[in-house]
């Protein structure tokens, strides 16, 4: 990954966290937030949105919850911003070197 595509990862990343802040402390559905980046003008796929909440996942800053019926194809993953997340956002703790916020 090259300086350029690390930049873009780091403000997608922030991006994200951005767009649920807007809605927190309700959470919003995968396809909700990829529809806002786009709309923002972000080059994104389906694909690195996952991986990129993956990411933030992990960091603790966001959570992943499967709602619905997967068995009839009306299941949709959530994504809410957690207390960590909030506060990331906001400024109250230290700034997350892989996140631009």
């Amino acid at each position: 990954m090259n300086n350029i595509e690390r930049i873009e990862t780091k403000e997608l990343r922030g991006r994200i966290l951005a767009v649920l802040d807007y809605n927190y402390p309700v959470g919003l559905s995968e396809k909700l937030v990829l529809q806002s980046l786009v709309a923002a003008r972000f080059d994104v796929t389906r694909r690195e949105l996952k991986a990129q909440l993956a990411y933030l996942s992990e960091k603790g800053y966001v959570t992943l919850q499967q709602v619905g019926f997967a068995d009839i194809d009306l299941a949709r993953q959530m994504v809410k911003l957690t207390v960590s997340g909030k506060d990331l956002v906001d400024g109250n703790i230290d700034p997350d070197p892989g996140v631009s916020a």
